[in-house]
């Protein structure tokens, strides 16, 4: 009607078009640090990249050698990247890494043949991931090979000059609106403010280094209320602290 703002629903889907999915913390980080992470129970996944494999295998072990040590001390998914670049390539690469662990998840490059595997790899009943996105067709694409995530580096495409906030929110629209499965992980978060706009923007599952997720609980005030806290617990008898001493 003349006169009336045409509303655009855009980024606001109503409560019934909704998949509402848990919050969810990926881990990155040496070996050490993603295995005390996950078993602090707050971690739901970890995360590795070429990068960080290549940092775990520096002392001269294996691809196979670091991922079996971390499967072996963890019980939360760990996933890893093929490295392809064929279909039957990745395929293989996904049997060779499943029978050292049932936790390993693939993790496959934004390319025709990568979604092609992710495809069969879905239908087998793990849950893939598409990396390296950075455009919503990408994103589509993902949904449309039965990725279980898509993930776009949120640190690298703002570098590039991309606006990161409008290219996850769309990613979650769409996702939403079209009732797909598959969820918007964001890698590449480089602080807590980066975690908090992810967030915001709708991505339920921010992918961090361990020295990001350290500084996620930083506050000044939380700081002064714990030290507060402790003075009160100086003036309090009580037997539990002798108890577990």
């Amino acid at each position: 009607m003349t006169g009336q703002v045409s509303v655009n629903r855009g980024f606001v889907p109503l409560m019934s078009e909704r998949l509402l999915y848990p919050m969810q913390l990926w881990i990155e980080g040496s070996i050490e640090q993603v295995i005390a992470v996950a078993n602090s129970g707050v971690a739901s996944a970890i995360a590795t990249n070429p990068t960080i494999i290549d940092r775990w295998t520096s002392g001269g072990q294996s691809l196979e050698a670091v991922v079996t040590q971390v499967c072996a001390n963890v019980t939360i998914p760990v996933y890893v990247q093929l490295h392809g670049p064929t279909v039957d390539e990745y395929l293989r690469e996904m049997d060779h890494l499943h029978a050292i662990s049932n936790l390993i998840h693939p993790k496959l490059v934004a390319s025709h043949a990568g979604l092609a595997a992710a495809k069969q790899i879905a239908d087998s009943g793990l849950k893939p991931l598409i990396t390296t996105v950075a455009t919503l067709n990408q994103a589509y694409l993902a949904a449309c090979a039965g990725a279980s995530y898509a993930a776009p580096y949120v640190g690298r495409l703002h570098k590039a000059g991309v606006d990161t906030v409008k290219l996850i929110g769309d990613m979650v629209t769409m996702y939403r609106h079209s009732g797909a499965a598959t969820q918007v992980a964001a890698a590449s978060i480089s602080s807590p403010q980066d975690a908090e706009h992810m967030l915001l923007a709708g991505a339920s599952i921010p992918v961090m280094q361990y020295d990001v997720y350290q500084h996620m609980l930083d506050s000044e005030l939380t700081a002064v209320w714990i030290e507060h806290f402790e003075v009160n617990w100086t003036h309090i008898p009580y037997e539990i602290k002798s108890a577990v001493s």
